[in-house]
């Protein structure tokens, strides 16, 4: 047995794996909205033309146009990884093996969606409405959730490693499916309730 086949076969912690994908997704910069927008137009996302304005506020279903950037009863799938797409609304969708690693999607609406397999590591879904979707497989490593609203939405086999979750919103009932830190689930906003549904559903 040689030394270079042993060298291979050594076992790789998962603190050196968190630590060498955080040093890789620093060293790619987030595209600002404008370019993220023309990747998103090259690759059939979105109509070509002028990049519709940034919405001024958390997106909602019966907003008047021009709408931003929008994901409505369609499928999502592949690399929308450091991309910054604040407020972007994301309504009745399939989103599945998606990479939204690095991207800044901060305000943004994500209600009544199948999400499966995708990677939000790195991401910001700071201040963002996550109600009332499923969320299977999905991956939050390191995820700013700080003031985002998960409630009435379920989670299996979710990574929330080092995930930021100060002021998240969730309720004692979802706890269960949830594998949280200490510090992490002191710093969840937990409610009493579900509150309303999310519009749109």
């Amino acid at each position: 047995m040689s030394d270079s086949w042993c060298l291979r076969s050594r076992p790789v912690h998962s603190e050196a794996i968190q630590l060498w994908e955080k040093m890789e997704m620093e060293s790619k910069p987030r595209r600002d909205y404008e370019q993220s927008c023309r990747d998103l137009q090259k690759d059939g996302w979105l109509e070509p033309g002028a990049v519709s304005p940034m919405p001024a506020r958390l997106p909602g279903y019966d907003d008047p146009e021009p709408l931003g950037v929008s994901f409505f009863r369609t499928r999502v799938a592949g690399d929308l990884s450091n991309m910054t797409l604040p407020r972007t609304f994301f309504s009745r969708s399939e989103v599945a093996a998606v990479s939204f690693r690095n991207s800044d999607l901060s305000e943004s609406t994500l209600c009544w969606n199948d999400f499966v397999g995708v990677d939000f590591s790195d991401s910001s879904l700071r201040g963002s409405d996550l109600r009332a979707a499923d969320f299977n497989g999905v991956k939050f490593s390191r995820c700013d959730l700080r003031d985002a609203d998960l409630r009435r939405s379920s989670f299996e086999d979710c990574d929330f490693t080092d995930a930021d979750m100060r002021g998240t919103k969730l309720t004692s009932p979802q706890a269960a499916g949830l594998r949280l830190s200490l510090s992490q689930t002191e710093s969840v906003d937990w409610q009493a309730s579900d509150g309303e549904e999310p519009g749109g559903g």
